[in-house]
């Protein structure tokens, strides 16, 4: 027989626990995932590996968490509705309040909104706000942060900023991207009375592109009520995401913008059902199955040049804060402050840590692909093992900053070969027949042999 049998009755008196549902077999070790099977000719077949693949099948619990604690309710209507690839779920029961949704989302009760204009396509609306000073500088040193909303996709973009001064600048580059994905003009953009949106040059910039801009009454935020509502969506989730993995508050910026990444590829009332931002923006269908819990104990897998001799460690521990743009990886910041990206990474995503204080202006470096080669269990997941189903963040539009481009033109290095001619290998041992002869007895016999 080619397969090996396994008692289900043996297994549970191990201690393991095992369901059966939809054509599919669960097995759980100490409340962790250690199996999974699908239902072929009257068995289940099991699959033991690769372990990445169990760690995208999680709970309903798990995957409220690593979706940056959106509400249950969302998440099932997208497993239930297949709104996205990648998001497989083996309980739809959440027993327990979630704490940190406590602790980062209570409100007061929300003031009935007012209908509005429906847009048709894409770049008819864009809605702009600019957010801070914080009470904390960034890692970075930012202190603002703005936000360019498409009204009909609801795609969001995201700037840190040291001053308001420098929001001209983003805003001329955003603007660029935008229209260079969309093939389309913004028509209107709608703002705040502030100076930065008022300026001369910006006003300039309007007239030039033939973009009508509209702002609200001095002191009447519900009339731009798209960003005021998503600033309060977005730090609420970043909030609650730091709380949970008890991150420094330095770090806000880096909650932020993996908030909005989160935010672009999960469903929303705001649009249609089973629509997206990123779908409406790209096009594609969105796959969150690379999603880990922001703020994660996770090691980075060294290539093996920055391995410290022969018996070095082959991995460096540091947290998990964002997905990188531009690029199928992950953000991490270790434990000695540096803010890497890299692709091969070992997750544990029940723990977390704190990250030692560094200076602002540390840099992004990359870290090379390596062999994973670790006995991990099912945290183990390869960003790059499995096709993100279209997902590319490279033309979602979505802003790239030059730190996360470190290192990317190594793949179109050509080939190089020595120029040297090659010689045959050098012959280092010959066979020797052994025969048998009689040994000489005195110096002059042994002169005077032939052997």
């Amino acid at each position: 027989m080619g397969f090996n049998l396994m008692s289900v009755g043996m297994m549970e008196e191990r201690g393991a626990e095992v369901s059966f549902k939809r054509g599919m077999s669960i097995i759980k070790i100490d409340e962790k995932i250690s199996a999974c099977g699908t239902r072929k000719n009257g068995l289940y077949h099991l699959h033991m590996a690769p372990m990445s693949d169990v760690a995208a099948v999680a709970s309903l619990k798990l995957w409220h968490e690593r979706l940056g604690h959106v509400n249950v309710a969302g998440v099932k209507r997208m497993i239930k509705n297949k709104d996205v690839d990648g998001l497989e779920c083996t309980s739809m029961v959440v027993k327990d309040i979630c704490e940190p949704c406590v602790y980062g989302k209570a409100a007061m009760t929300p003031i009935p909104s007012a209908g509005g204009v429906y847009v048709t396509r894409r770049l008819q609306l864009v809605h702009s706000e600019l957010w801070g000073p914080m009470s904390e500088p960034s890692r970075g040193g930012a202190l603002y942060f703005g936000m360019f909303t498409d009204d009909f996709s609801r795609w969001t973009d995201v700037v840190f900023l040291h001053k308001k001064s420098d929001l001209f600048a983003e805003y001329k580059k955003w603007l660029t991207k935008a229209q260079l994905h969309t093939g389309i003009k913004i028509k209107v953009l709608w703002s705040d009375n502030g100076g930065e949106y008022v300026s001369s040059a910006f006003k300039a910039l309007q007239d030039g592109n033939g973009t009508t801009h509209q702002t609200t009454v001095p002191d009447t935020p519900q009339q731009n009520g798209v960003t005021e509502r998503l600033n309060r969506v977005l730090v609420k989730m970043a909030r609650t995401m730091m709380r949970h993995k008890d991150v420094d508050q330095d770090l806000w910026a880096d909650a932020i913008k993996t908030s909005v990444y989160i935010k672009n590829r999960v469903t929303s009332r705001a649009l249609l059902v089973g629509k997206t931002p990123h779908g409406l923006w790209t096009g594609n269908k969105p796959n969150v199955s690379h999603m880990r819990v922001f703020g994660s104990t996770c090691w980075v897998v060294l290539h093996k040049s920055h391995i410290d001799g022969k018996f070095g460690d082959k991995a460096a521990k540091g947290i998990f804060v964002g997905y990188p743009d531009g690029s199928k990886a992950y953000k991490v910041i270790l434990d000695d402050g540096k803010f890497v990206k890299a692709r091969s990474v070992v997750f544990s995503e029940n723990t977390s840590s704190k990250v030692a204080d560094v200076l602002e202006n540390s840099t992004v470096e990359d870290v090379v692909e390596g062999e994973t080669g670790l006995d991990a269990g099912s945290d183990d997941f390869d960003v790059d093992a499995k096709d993100d189903g279209g997902d590319n963040q490279q033309n979602d539009g979505s802003d790239t900053s030059a730190d996360d481009n470190q290192g990317s033109t190594r793949a179109q290095d050509t080939l190089r070969r020595s120029g040297r001619s090659r010689r045959p290998p050098v012959e280092y041992w010959r066979p020797v027949n052994l025969v048998a002869h009689r040994a000489p007895m005195t110096y002059g016999q042994a002169v005077q042999g032939q052997e």
